[in-house]
């Protein structure tokens, strides 16, 4: 009876996980491109760059203004003419009216306006490569999380399978020492086997609720929400490795490094600029009219337009364009020497994780060799255990063999998926599945 409950435990768990939402890799990956909050950040900063890059910003057209004014007052005046006549009026009444049109632009600035323009195009340029390289590692991030959760869950099978098989060892040593058939010592080993692996199935429940509250945050979803994961895992035995040239071709983040350095020698030729002379055109049309109720002039009224070249020359500035141009200088070289040191650090990142996946190709085959030679163990133990001919320590030995055995496949399809991700990533060739 209690093995049939045990069935019905088992058959019970089944439609439970049937209930809750299905749950692929491929829709986490959508789910997380679409809600991940670091790649809506980084989204953002694209449309931000592209916003900023416009021949307005970099100063290519002219600037054009509008300005308007009124003034008026009250003043006492005393006026004394030369033929001897003297004109006083107290709270004589003056009003003015100013209106016009002022445009201005920079005619020469040693080029700074299009390198300027060209320096918002490259920086449009670096915030989509930032975009693409986020995608690139959330998408890492959601298939080793995904990753991790399903081998939780089959670890946590792989437990259930030992709880299982320890409670039917134990009730079949129950009933050998209340025939008389074998000693209390045997039942009483079971019984703790049983109990430890309630312990385990505990522990792993834990583990398992916080893989899904990772990959819940990761795709911006409700972070006490539980899935149904696939069973098992796709991985790719058969990945070849980049060549090293290509691999500084493709590999986002040197990318990144080789446009920050770019940017830096725009600033520096940007500064130079300001070492030379500048020429504006200014232009307008105004308008202006007065009144005033003492004084020579009663009413006075102008318009018409005007025009005109402004030239500024630098001179001194306390020596800080020579300073901002040296500045600008090291940081371009500071900026070199990162590309050099991201494209080392790649390289190196890229070998340890091609070993890393080797070696776990190497682990995923041993052990799925292993799983089947432990699994026959077990079965042909099980069989004698029942005519009794094997011991329950041999069982016992053999059940604990073929979970530890199980336990370490799923484990090594785990590392394997983990490897081959961080060697797609580094070779920035992971794609939404």
């Amino acid at each position: 009876m209690r093995f049939f409950s045990i069935l019905i435990f088992l058959s019970f768990y089944s439609v439970c996980n049937l209930a809750q939402e299905k749950l692929t890799l491929g829709e986490a990956i959508r789910k997380a491109l679409e809600h991940n909050y670091d790649v809506r950040v980084a989204d953002v900063t694209v449309d931000q760059a592209a916003a900023n890059n416009t021949i307005g910003n970099a100063g290519l057209l002219p600037n054009i203004n509008g300005v308007a004014g009124v003034n008026t007052g009250l003043s006492n005046t005393r006026n004394e003419f030369a033929d001897g006549r003297v004109q006083q009026v107290r709270g004589a009444r003056t009003l003015s009216y100013n209106a016009g049109l002022q445009v201005s632009y920079t005619v020469f600035a040693a080029g700074r306006a299009w390198l300027i323009k060209r320096q918002l195009g490259r920086a449009e340029e670096l915030a989509e490569a930032q975009f693409r390289e986020q995608i690139q590692n959330t998408i890492s991030q959601v298939i080793q999380t995904y990753a991790r959760a399903v081998w939780q869950s089959q670890q946590r099978i792989a437990i259930d399978t030992g709880l299982a098989l320890a409670q039917l060892r134990m009730m079949l040593s129950q009933m050998k020492f209340e025939s008389g058939v074998s000693a209390k010592v045997d039942f009483l080993q079971a019984r703790v086997d049983y109990n430890a692996r309630q312990s385990d199935s505990l522990q792993q429940e834990a583990a398992l609720n916080s893989a899904f509250a990772d990959i819940n945050f990761l795709m911006g979803e409700d972070p006490y929400k539980t899935y149904d994961l696939d069973d098992s895992l796709t991985v790719n035995t058969s990945l070849l490795p980049s060549d090293p040239q290509r691999l500084q071709q493709s590999n986002i983040s040197i990318d990144i490094a080789r446009r920050n350095v770019d940017l830096s020698r725009l600033d520096q030729r940007i500064a130079r600029t300001f070492m030379f002379p500048t020429l504006t055109l200014n232009g307008g049309y105004n308008y202006n009219r007065s009144q005033n109720q003492a004084g020579f002039s009663l009413f006075n009224q102008s318009s018409g337009p005007s025009g005109g070249l402004g030239l500024s020359v630098p001179l001194f500035q306390g020596g800080n364009l020579r300073r901002q141009v040296r500045v600008a200088s090291l940081e371009t070289l500071r900026q070199e020497i990162l590309l050099e040191r991201q494209s080392t650090e790649i390289s190196r990142q890229y070998r340890t994780a091609w070993k890393d996946y080797q070696m776990s190709v190497a682990s995923f085959n041993l052990e799925r060799q292993n799983l089947v030679y432990a699994r026959e163990n077990m079965d042909i133990q099980k069989a004698r255990f029942r005519v009794g001919i094997a011991t329950t320590l041999e069982t016992r030995e053999a059940e604990n063999s073929y979970i530890q055995s199980l336990i370490r496949y799923y484990t090594s399809v785990y590392n394997l998926k983990v490897n081959e991700t961080r060697v797609l990533q580094i070779e920035s060739a992971l794609q939404p599945q």
